[in-house]
């Protein structure tokens, strides 16, 4: 059984697989000097409790690369809901409307949303090809998040991608988060429901909801 060694270049995919957890936020590693993780912390909602958090992020960790954690390494806060209508509530984007235009070899998307009572837009252009259409989107997405944010971050779609999922058409998105304190990959996917521009859409909020309201507390 593999010690919980940190190996050079893995940090971020250990940080990664650990915001894939149900009801987890963020999560930050710290390593010694040795390389051996030395503690592991974790922000989550209160939908679930943090031994219940600590024992996934175990599970994860062995089935994915044969690490054993030690539990007490991993401290879990939580953002309580019975503090009133907190950022978390308030900042949860809603697609108002999607409208894309193709002009000769260029395609341009309009994204607008409602976060908190206000409308935000975005707007993105770049080559007529099927799959950039869809990047377009994204990016369109991400711009009105931006205007939202005001200035905290930035965001880059990276890649966009329509698979099959249990019989299913899907989208999934990657968007790198830039922030003062450095880069993230954030990802997200939804199935598509007959538009996949709504799917587009909808995959890029996926990604980025659950970073919003911490954004905003920084």
């Amino acid at each position: 059984m593999a010690s919980d060694r940190y190996v050079e270049g893995k940090l971020t995919d250990y940080e990664d697989i650990i915001r894939q957890i149900k009801d987890v936020i963020s999560a930050r590693i710290v390593t010694d000097e040795a390389g051996e993780i030395a503690e592991i912390h974790v922000l989550s909602g209160s939908s679930r409790g943090p031994k219940q958090i600590v024992r996934d992020i175990e599970s994860a960790f062995m089935a994915q690369f044969g690490i054993s954690i030690d539990h007490k390494k991993v401290s879990v806060a939580q953002m309580q809901d019975d503090e009133g209508p907190g950022p978390m509530q308030e900042v949860r984007p809603k697609l108002v409307a999607v409208t894309v235009s193709s002009g000769g070899r260029k395609t341009e998307a309009k994204v607008d949303l409602e976060i908190g009572g206000e409308m935000y837009g975005g707007i993105a252009s770049g080559p007529s090809t099927a799959n950039n259409k869809l990047r377009v989107i994204a990016q369109a997405t991400v711009l009105a998040i931006e205007s939202y944010m005001k200035g905290t971050c930035n965001m880059v779609t990276e890649d966009i991608t329509r698979f099959v999922l249990a019989g299913r058409d899907a989208v999934a998105v990657s968007i790198s988060l830039i922030t003062n304190v450095g880069e993230e990959r954030l990802i997200g996917s939804a199935f598509l429901n007959h538009d996949e521009r709504e799917a587009a859409v909808k995959a890029t909020l996926a990604a980025i909801n659950r970073r919003m309201a911490l954004l905003l507390n920084d």
